[in-house]
């Protein structure tokens, strides 16, 4: 079994996205290494930020991934995410078919977010 779950965005600047990081998503920083950031999203699961010219990977492409948090209140994140003054914010919407309500947007280094909140037990207890 893993014991846990890291995504990682490379970016050109990472100086800049860390505000979104920390001030919009107020994510908790757990480990900066020169030309990284990782911050914790629960427990085991962490979001990583990387200077693309320093990272492993030779990345060309920006996008592609959709980054997927989930809340409780989403109503109380899209107010404060619309605050943020984000890029290409959708309205929240509902799929009744498979119990969950979120809303999208564009991040840093052009990566689509999606803040969502589910809204049926059956499917909250799945990815509890």
């Amino acid at each position: 079994m893993y014991t846990s779950m890291m995504t990682f965005m490379y970016l050109d600047q990472v100086e800049e996205a860390k505000c979104f990081f920390e001030d919009c998503l107020r994510l908790e920083l757990v480990f900066e290494p020169t030309w990284a950031r990782v911050y914790r999203v629960s427990q085991g699961s962490f979001l990583g930020i990387v200077d693309k010219k320093k990272g492993s990977l030779s990345q060309n492409y920006q996008g592609g991934t959709l980054v997927s948090l989930t809340v409780d209140k989403v109503h109380d994140y899209y107010e404060r995410i619309k605050a943020y003054g984000v890029e290409e914010l959708s309205e929240i919407k509902t799929f009744e078919d498979i119990g969950v309500a979120s809303f999208f947007f564009k991040g840093p280094g052009g990566y689509d977010f999606e803040i969502q909140m589910f809204t049926k037990d059956t499917i909250r207890n799945l990815f509890e």
